[in-house]
């Protein structure tokens, strides 16, 4: 099976053991003889360089550069945890993750060019790789049916179609920072080549054999 798993930058904002989890879970997938490619986010190092950007007057391409550039060396970080798997140089486009992907080692990737999130870098991917799931781990169990973060009274959904989702989604009011799982372009992405999606909470990545098969709590996105 080959899986791309998309990691929120929220997990370098804490202590090392999320990385440990990451690394862990991926070296785990790897000797049950999954195919495994990452991407991560920027982070809060990567908001807080934008903000600082955007005071000193910067232009939104230079801002996205600063975030692209952050998730990559957040991806980078995860290559060193991982030396003897991983491939040792973060793609920075999709030609050169398909490149990289062809050596038959875990490829993590960051941000590809401005304009576009790491969702939509992990949707590419899982694209261009034909992947039989799409991981999107996030800082919630999985889609809820409002913000929980917001609405303690939100249900979790374990199933979702695609139709659903996206209103889901655009009844979020989605903002950079808040409640974002996938953005409009990941999510054509998706729609067009039918990719299968799960989406799981980043605090139980040493459950991830588990949520693949179902047996722990997550979202399916189903076709």
């Amino acid at each position: 099976m080959k899986i791309i798993l998309k990691i929120s930058g929220k997990i370098f904002d804490e202590d090392s053991s999320r990385l440990i989890q990451l690394r862990d879970a991926v070296v785990n997938l790897v000797s049950k003889g999954y195919r495994v490619g990452v991407v991560i986010g920027g982070g809060q190092t990567a908001r807080r360089y934008i903000e600082l950007a955007r005071r000193i007057g910067s232009n939104e391409a230079y801002l996205d550069l600063l975030g692209i550039w952050t998730s990559r060396l957040n991806a980078y970080l995860v290559v060193f945890s991982l030396p003897e798997v991983a491939y040792m140089k973060v793609p920075e486009s999709l030609e050169e993750f398909i490149q990289a992907w062809s050596y038959g080692k875990v490829v993590v990737a960051g941000g590809f060019q401005p304009g576009q999130s790491t969702a939509a870098v992990a949707s590419l991917a899982a694209e261009a790789s034909n992947a039989d799931l799409l991981i999107i781990a996030t800082n919630v169990d999985g889609v809820y049916d409002s913000d929980p973060r917001i609405n303690p009274g939100a249900k979790l959904i374990r199933k979702i179609k695609i139709e659903d989702l996206k209103k889901v989604l655009n009844n979020s009011h989605v903002q950079a920072g808040t409640y974002e799982l996938l953005d409009p372009m990941a999510l054509k992405i998706i729609e067009r080549s039918k990719i299968r999606v799960i989406v799981m909470n980043y605090n139980k990545l040493e459950k991830l054999s588990d949520i693949i098969l179902g047996k722990e709590v997550s979202t399916l996105l189903e076709w």
